[in-house]
């Protein structure tokens, strides 16, 4: 929206950042670092924050020669063009994560072990690239360290929860952006910003009508956060700034389908075990259009010389026989429970015919005769999946379970350039706006593990300290400053508050930052001559289906077992690891 004399300012701030994900945050911290006033906002209410940020591994991307890692990321590229200053400055900023990772977080960096190596390895100087961490992995600890970063400094900063940005104030002379219209409270707040404005929205994975504009598909199952909305691209239009990578996103393949995808089933593709006997994916019409034993490379897989994103089905099924079916019950694989939990899902006929009519998949039959025929033929000619992967269909009953492709982030969004202003239509800097994280990261096409996540911390902090530098006023910001500090309605929605526990004789309390909810896991532990008698859950704010149920039954575990060492349960390994964690630092108190 165009600003005018008219317009009245509620509040004024140094920097505004739009979304609370790891860009967002790691955007406020820097900013609030440059002793700037700060307001961060998020649309999700408060324990939902986070973005996809909530959800990852924390894994991210490092190099040691810039050459080196140059030439892999144009590589993946290919064949679309790239930004000279973008892929640039990306590259010389992923060389100092390791040092970031001390200076400003105390912390070592280590190789996370999550990547044994590069996800496209067969490129040229693949091995120049290397995935670290701060933190432990798929625990929530790395959100948690990057949320920890804005609490630290909320004499700083201002948090608004459940307070979408609806516009852009813009200069209709100079395209300056001079603040953000906020609903905050059920009300419309024009609130100023001094010196920039941060978009870390995140994508637009979550709005149906721009993934079928953007990408062209109906029928993606999102995996991550439910707030990626796309709000940051009409953000961006309305500035008038220029659109890139709309049509670039990544996945994990499949998961059930059943609307939004669980953790557990977020890898189905990756289970080889899964995939090996009478057992194929079928298309919509049942034929089979895959490889089911190849590898998942976010998505994209081997197709005729490059890597392609996979070919979208509205309603592709996992297909199986009864041997197979029987097979997949006894089985003793890492991921025998979830593959159990998956089969609970399939449809059952009796005869091929029968389970091609539920299904709607009128060319089923012939696909199986097509898988016979190969098999005996020692050579899969559709998809050239291994043969020995590989089992004929035998008697039925036959089963199928639906399942939907997935989508887990996009990378569509406004031009930056290497210092993530936002650019126009000219290719020239909009004033004061910033991007950071998924929204328009650099990535053309094919995605790398653990890009995202770096780039998020470079797109942050370039974008904090950028938007943080003075700016001449373009006009008169007559507003109040720092609402917080004035005791107006517009308070900020964070405090520090550190709870305390009680103990008696024989009890400890310990606590973890780890798990999906946003309050560390506390817990108090009664020992009794070197018994746990007790596990009491003194605080946790885990997704009450998922994690609050599975608590409960660590408790259980761990009494019978008079250990923290005791299995994670299945779809909740990060509130596994976290209660394991709490339970283990209150156990070390325990004088032997």
């Amino acid at each position: 929206m165009n600003y005018s004399k008219t317009l009245a300012w509620d509040a004024k701030y140094d920097v505004i950042v739009i979304g609370f994900g790891g860009a967002g945050a790691t955007a406020a911290r820097y900013a609030a670092k440059q002793d700037n006033r700060v307001l961060l906002i998020d649309a999700a209410p408060e324990g939902s924050e986070g973005g996809n940020t909530r959800f990852a591994a924390g894994a991210f991307a490092t190099a040691v020669d810039f050459d080196k890692a140059k030439d892999y990321y144009l590589q993946s590229f290919a064949p679309f063009d790239h930004d000279e200053d973008t892929l640039n400055s990306f590259i010389h900023e992923i060389m100092q994560l390791t040092h970031y990772a001390e200076t400003d977080f105390g912390l070592q960096a280590h190789p996370s072990g999550m990547h044994k190596r590069s996800e496209y390895y067969e490129f040229n100087n693949a091995d120049g690239m290397l995935h670290q961490s701060m933190t432990t992995l798929y625990d929530g600890s790395f959100w948690k360290l990057l949320r920890q970063g804005v609490y630290d400094q909320l004499d700083k900063i201002d948090v608004w929860y459940d307070s979408p940005a609806q516009h852009l104030i813009q200069d209709p002379v100079t395209n300056t952006i001079l603040g953000v219209q906020i609903e905050h409270k059920g009300q419309l707040r024009n609130i100023a910003a001094k010196n920039g404005v941060v978009m870390s929205s995140g994508g637009y994975e979550n709005n149906p009508e721009m993934v079928q504009t953007y990408l062209g598909r109906g029928a993606l199952a999102p995996i991550g956060t439910l707030y990626n909305q796309g709000k940051g691209i009409d953000l961006a239009v309305e500035a008038g700034a220029r659109l890139w990578h709309m049509s670039n996103f990544d996945s994990h393949a499949f998961s059930l389908n059943e609307g939004q995808a669980h953790e557990q089933f977020a890898y189905m593709i990756q289970w080889k075990s899964l995939f090996t006997g009478s057992v194929f994916i079928a298309g919509d019409d049942g034929t089979r259009y895959l490889n089911e034993q190849c590898e998942d490379r976010h998505g994209y897989q081997y197709n005729h010389g490059d890597y392609v994103m996979l070919p979208n089905q509205n309603h592709p099924h996992i297909v199986m026989d009864q041997a197979e079916y029987d097979q997949l019950q006894r089985d003793t694989s890492p991921k025998a429970d979830q593959i159990k939990q998956v089969i609970t899902h399939a449809v059952q006929a009796p005869t091929l015919t029968a389970l091609a009519e539920k299904i709607q998949a009128p060319r089923l039959t012939q696909a199986v005769a097509d898988f016979n025929f190969f098999v005996t033929q020692g050579r899969d000619y559709v998809a050239d999946r291994p043969v020995e992967t590989m089992r004929q269909f035998s008697d039925g009953p036959y089963y199928a379970i639906p399942i939907r492709h997935n989508i887990l982030h996009t990378h569509g969004g406004a031009r930056r350039n290497g210092q993530c202003e936002v650019l126009d239509l000219q290719g020239h800097v909009i004033p004061h706006l910033y991007e950071a994280g998924e929204l328009g990261d650099p990535f053309a096409t094919k995605y790398i593990g653990g890009s995202s996540v770096a780039d998020l911390l470079v797109s942050g902090r370039l974008a904090g300290l950028n938007a943080a530098k003075p700016k001449d006023a373009a006009i008169a910001l007559d507003a109040i400053t720092s609402p917080s500090r004035t005791g107006a309605d517009l308070h900020s929605d964070a405090t520090k508050a550190t709870p305390t526990f009680e103990t008696a004789a024989n009890q400890y309390v310990g606590i973890a930052n780890q798990g999906m909810g946003d309050l560390p896991i506390a817990v108090r532990v009664t020992v009794d001559d070197q018994h746990i008698t007790d596990i009491e859950t003194l605080q946790a704010a885990e997704t009450p289906s998922i994690g609050g149920q599975a608590i409960p039954q660590l408790r259980q575990a761990m009494l019978r077992a008079n250990s923290y060492d005791v299995d994670v349960i299945s779809g909740a390994s990060a509130t596994s690891k976290g209660y394991r964690n709490a339970v283990k630092n209150a156990l070390a108190q325990v004088k032997s």
